[in-house]
């Protein structure tokens, strides 16, 4: 097994904030806090604190931390994809 640097699931991470909070912006929904954007922005920061404080334990849990990383974006991916399209004059 070998070691997952904390930056590349950082890295990861930080997009999926990225790509949820602009989502959340996008989207204006009536309760802004009860959607799957906002869930999303909270879990990658969390996560990032996460990584960064226990990613030094053993290369399995840097693995486990990577492929949480790569889920998330893929979700967050997923759900971009489902957006409707933008108005230019709104």
């Amino acid at each position: 097994m070998f070691f997952i640097p904390a930056w590349t699931s950082n890295i990861l991470l930080l997009i999926t904030c990225y790509l949820s909070g602009f989502q959340h912006v996008q989207l204006r929904r009536p309760n802004p806090i009860t959607n799957i954007q906002f869930f999303m922005m909270g879990f990658s920061l969390l996560m990032i604190l996460i990584i960064t404080l226990y990613n030094r334990q053993s290369p399995w849990l840097s693995l486990a931390f990577f492929l949480i990383a790569a889920g998330s974006l893929g979700f967050v991916i997923r759900q971009h994809r489902m957006l409707p399209p933008m108005r230019r004059f709104e």
